[in-house]
């Protein structure tokens, strides 16, 4: 038998032709290039309720810690089953129970005459815990809204928006304060700050569903179906020739010996290591698609509550419900389409007035339900903003990932609210206040960097955790912070939560 020969020029023919198509891969999807892997997202919703009635806790926090928690009222959309039969909670749960957890008994703690503490507040309740939780910072003595430090969303935005359109969102639920003279703005309605060269700089949120819409879609072009067609048939087609030519050049590996056989062993290193670049180039798909046009916003209404001779008389409600499904589902389809890969959304003022009648039925605004020790309308109060996270939820596991999974597989959700129920640090003798930043709770959905790997389960902190703790956590799943692990003077995530 002759000597084997090796035609090298065939088989580099074979490697070199997918070789030389790689480059134009990456710049064949539509509209720019996306990063091999999924990108991760990050989300924090703020409620401006605690979770409490007067003397009687809101049926939130589950009995039973870990895997399969009970439902308690106000957590029964991220269920499967039927929800209270109210104006905005009827009908069935999201079915997210699996892909959300519960993190009960957080606490921020407050001045007891060392003066404030790290993260804390001092013992006024109202505008002062949500500084300290969006950024981990302590307050003054005395009420102040505004964070002393940028807010978690920004922070997060620094390291992970990449090259998107718009490196955050900013979006607000609810229209105006509804009390007094109607205010539109001011602290009490922000969720946003950002380290500017002259301080702390605030960002005015976009409550229009309208504005929302025109700003993210109205000159967006669609990827084309036919180019992202055929850019797939393309990367498929190279795949196969990968493929075959590792199979041809193994199959020569056992006839040959010495310095070929060396040399043939690095051809295949290099088509293994090629091979493993294909498979990591994101297909091509995806759901990005343009949503449709909400329309004209609903009409802003008018103070249902009076204040210092102002307000009064109008009916407290800009239709929310609507705004809170409008905005959400804006901002799944930026992520889907990569415009964004942060957003922060406040769905009410602190010390809301927001009238809920049409929510829930109960006709009282938002902060005044939380006094009249109605325990279950304001456990729906609760579940109407535990409604939208769930919904949202559900939005992105339905929504396909380029490469395959879901967006919610690569996204960090986190719902807080203003305070708990416990102690008021200004009557420390009432020990059943919603006046109270004992017993808080946060909420964390999604599975990004490790995020709840077996599902949703509820972990009890006993008030030894602070709720800036969930957003640690958040920000480690997306890959802030892993190492630090620190917001503001806050540090540590909750470990439970990647177990």
């Amino acid at each position: 038998m002759g000597a084997f020969k090796l035609q090298r020029r065939t088989i580099l023919k074979g490697i070199g032709g997918a070789i030389l198509g790689l480059p134009a891969l990456e710049i064949m999807h539509p509209g720019r290039a996306r990063a091999a892997a999924p990108p991760r997202r990050f989300v924090v919703i703020y409620g401006g309720s605690s979770l409490g009635a007067d003397g009687s806790p809101a049926l939130v926090t589950p009995d039973n810690p870990g895997l399969d928690y009970d439902l308690k009222r106000a957590l029964l959309p991220l269920g499967a089953g039927a929800l209270p039969a109210n104006p905005g909670l009827g009908g069935e749960g999201y079915d997210v129970q699996q892909h959300a957890s519960v993190v009960s008994g957080l606490k921020i703690p407050w001045d007891t005459g060392g003066g404030v503490p790290a993260g804390g507040r001092s013992p006024e309740f109202h505008y002062n815990t949500f500084g300290q939780q969006l950024s981990g910072m302590r307050g003054p003595q005395g009420a102040q809204e505004e964070p002393n430090g940028p807010t978690v969303d920004q922070i997060v935005a620094e390291a992970i928006a990449g090259d998107t359109p718009y490196p955050y969102l900013s979006y607000r639920v609810q229209a105006a304060s509804y009390v007094g003279n109607n205010a539109q703005g001011g602290s009490d309605a922000r969720i946003s700050y950002r380290a500017g060269d002259g301080g702390l700089e605030a960002i005015d949120p976009v409550f229009s569903p309208q504005l929302a819409y025109s700003t993210l879609f109205g000159s967006f072009i669609p990827p084309d179906p036919t180019e992202a067609a055929a850019a797939e048939r393309f990367l498929r087609r190279h795949k196969s020739v990968i493929d075959l030519v590792r199979q041809r050049t193994e199959r020569l590996t056992g006839k040959l010996g010495g310095e070929d056989l060396a040399r043939m062993e690095r051809h295949l290193d290099e088509i293994r290591d090629l091979e493993a670049r294909l498979a990591a180039i994101p297909s091509v798909g995806g759901s990005c698609s343009q949503p449709p046009d909400p329309g004209d916003d609903p009409p802003v209404a008018g103070a249902a509550v009076e204040y210092n001779g102002e307000g009064g008389g109008g009916s407290g409600y800009s239709n929310e419900e609507l705004r809170a499904s409008t905005l959400f589902d804006l901002i799944a389809m930026a992520f889907a389409c990569d415009l964004t890969r942060v957003a922060a959304v406040r769905m009410t003022f602190t010390q809301s007035f927001l009238q809920m009648m049409e929510l829930i039925g109960v006709g009282d605004n938002l902060h005044q339900i939380g006094h009249n020790g109605d325990q279950q309308g304001f456990s729906d109060c609760v579940g109407w903003h535990v409604k939208h996270f769930a919904r949202f939820l559900a939005k992105l596991r339905d929504t396909p990932e380029v490469g395959g999974g879901s967006l919610l597989d690569h996204t960090a959700v986190v719902l807080l609210f203003e305070g708990g129920l416990g102690t008021d640090a200004e009557n420390p003798s009432y020990s059943y206040s919603p006046h109270s930043s004992e017993n808080m709770v946060a909420l964390v959905g999604g599975h990004a960097g490790g995020l709840n790997p077996g599902g949703g389960k509820h972990i009890v902190a006993n008030n030894a955790a602070h709720p800036a703790q969930a957003l640690i956590s958040a920000m480690k799943a997306v890959g802030v912070a892993e190492e630090t692990e620190t917001l503001g003077e806050v540090s540590g995530a909750i470990p439970e939560l990647f177990a």
